[in-house]
């Protein structure tokens, strides 16, 4: 059934829809009669009238064609009870259209039968349905009465109003229960919970019973003690799912208006007194579905966000292991493309090496021979001054040629890195390199440090050589300081000139990008490959390579 049905005035019987008017209608007459049973005031005009929220739940529920259930079961009660035929009419009437038109009022206003699913409905569904909607069978009603003659000895103010609060406190204290189990809660139930709603449930109970039964002292009659029922009220609403506190508040009421009743006809005012304890239990009603349906509304919503949170997670815990994922796949390309360059660096080396041997071993010696032979054939014509001054020059030309081959072959590859160690080898390529290039360099490497593992003093010495180079370059420095310490097992390698440094957009690509020269990119991968770092910093003083390894213990000194 949708949740708001069509308004339909006229009835189209059908099986189905016979079969929900013949059962409305006897539920209708059994329930009424039981509310007239406490009737005081007149035989037709009780303070309890569970059938106004009976009739409202059936048209929000099954629409407004069980209508004539609700008339025929409302002028079966009063017929059988006192009054005529037309004021029977009369009354059922009444009773119809209330019913209809508090149920259009909520489906228009009020989310109709989902009234209850939200606190702010329980305000909606009571100024329309209990307070504006009931006025229609009051003023109906007692107009019945008094125009038919049944109302002579009781004034129409007191009619109207008895009338007005039971329809209303039916409407409140039956709708809502009808309703709310017609479907399944929102919010599952926790069994740990369980027993606390019980115990929630009997006390409110046993509270009602013994507050409204007169079981308390008579000197304690005069109090309003039946507030202490209140906090179970609330304690009930906070326990119970909204639908099993609506059933809880009703079972109370019946409790205290049973024991009320027994002995309301002993106070001088019982009507006024029955109709004040409807107005309480409206009141109770409204406060248990308020608190019932705002904690339902909360627990949903925690629901909502340990949903939502859960899935958040799982999201996170999706792209984490996708970020992980990709990270160790960049680490492996990295490690592979690190593995790959000092592979090349390496072999790279061993060129530079054969190279350097081939040719002081190979070539050196062939130049040193032909400057042998040339020396040997110039003794030979002497009797030619210009031939011998040809030959002459022939041979300090192959002696420089073969000077500047053993220098070609030193840098490549010198042999005193080998022989004697890093200490010599840096100190006789720098000799080399300020005679080179006229810059001073000053060295400080302490004497107390050992031999290092013969790959570690090749890639010191290939850095030394790359920044001296760049330097002679670059850097129009006058001078350069280089140092080399060994402290807290790392070697720290510093070279600084005094130059004009690097451009500031220039050193942001060498340090961050990546967009690097091949020098650089081979002294990084070169100190990487030793598990160490390499830093550059400049300004307009000059500029400064630090290079810092760690000393491995595993890696074997070289042979001195």
């Amino acid at each position: 059934m949708p949740s708001n049905p069509k308004l339909v005035w006229k009835f189209a019987p059908t099986s189905r829809s016979l079969r929900r008017v013949v059962g409305l209608t006897l539920v209708y007459f059994v329930v009424c009669k039981l509310g007239l049973k406490v009737a005081i005031l007149h035989p037709s005009a009780t303070a309890v009238w569970p059938g106004t929220g009976i009739a409202l739940a059936a048209i929000l529920l099954l629409g407004y064609e069980v209508w004539p259930g609700i008339l025929l079961g409302a002028f079966a009660v009063n017929l059988t009870t006192a009054g005529s035929v037309a004021s029977s009419l009369g009354i059922a009437a009444g009773n119809t259209l209330e019913a209809m038109m508090g149920a259009y009022l909520v489906n228009r206003l009020a989310n109709g039968r989902n009234v209850f699913n939200r606190a702010e409905g329980i305000f909606k569904f009571f100024l329309f349905a209990c307070v504006v909607a009931t006025t229609v069978s009051a003023t109906i009603g007692t107009a019945s009465l008094v125009l038919t003659g049944f109302g002579r000895g009781v004034s129409w103010e007191s009619l109207w109003v008895t009338w007005w609060l039971g329809n209303m406190a039916g409407a409140i204290l039956v709708t809502p229960c009808l309703v709310l189990w017609s479907t399944p809660p929102l919010v599952t139930r926790s069994r740990q919970q369980v027993p606390l709603q019980i115990a929630a449930l009997i006390s409110l109970l046993l509270v009602g019973a013994l507050v409204f039964g007169g079981f308390l002292s008579p000197a304690w009659q005069g109090y309003p003690l039946k507030f202490i029922c209140i906090p179970f009220v609330v304690w009930v609403a906070f326990e119970l799912h909204p639908r099993e506190a609506a059933l809880a508040v009703l079972a109370f009421s019946i409790v205290a208006i049973a024991s009320v009743f027994q002995g309301v006809r002993d106070v001088s005012t019982p009507n006024e007194s029955l109709l004040v304890i409807q107005v309480f239990l409206s009141i109770a009603a409204m406060t248990g579905l308020l608190v019932s349906l705002t904690v339902e509304e909360r627990n949903r919503n925690e629901a909502t966000l340990q949903q939502a949170k859960h899935q958040l997670e799982e999201r996170v815990r999706e792209r984490t292991r996708e970020l992980e994922d990709r990270i160790v796949r960049e680490e492996n390309a990295e490690r592979a493309l690190r593995d790959l360059s000092v592979r090349l660096l390496r072999a790279q080396d061993e060129e530079r090496r054969r190279i350097a041997r081939e040719l002081h071993d190979s070539t050196g010696q062939s130049l040193a021979a032909l400057a042998m032979i040339l020396s040997e054939i110039g003794m030979k014509v002497g009797s030619d001054p210009e031939l011998s001054r040809q030959i002459d020059e022939s041979e300090k030309i192959t002696r420089t040629v073969s000077d500047e081959l053993r220098t070609t072959s030193y840098l490549l590859h010198p042999p005193l890195l080998d022989e004697v160690g890093l200490k010599a080898g840096l100190r006789w390529y720098i000799e080399g390199f300020k005679a080179r290039s006229k810059i001073g360099v000053i060295l400080n490497i302490p004497e107390s440090l050992e031999r290092l593992p013969t790959d570690l003093e090749l890639m010191i010495f290939r850095v030394v050589q790359e920044c001296l180079t760049n330097v002679h370059r670059h850097s129009e420095s006058p001078s350069v300081e280089i140092s080399l310490c060994n402290s807290n097992e790392k070697l720290t390698l510093e070279i600084r000139d005094h130059g004009k440094g690097i451009p500031a957009d220039r050193l942001v690509a060498l340090t961050g990008s990546g967009l690097v020269g091949v020098g650089l990119r081979g002294m990084r991968e070169r100190v990487k490959a030793f598990g160490g770092e390499l830093e550059i910093s400049s300004d307009t003083r000059g500029t400064t390579v630090r290079a810092t390894i760690p000393l491995r213990p595993s890696l074997p000194a070289a042979d001195t």
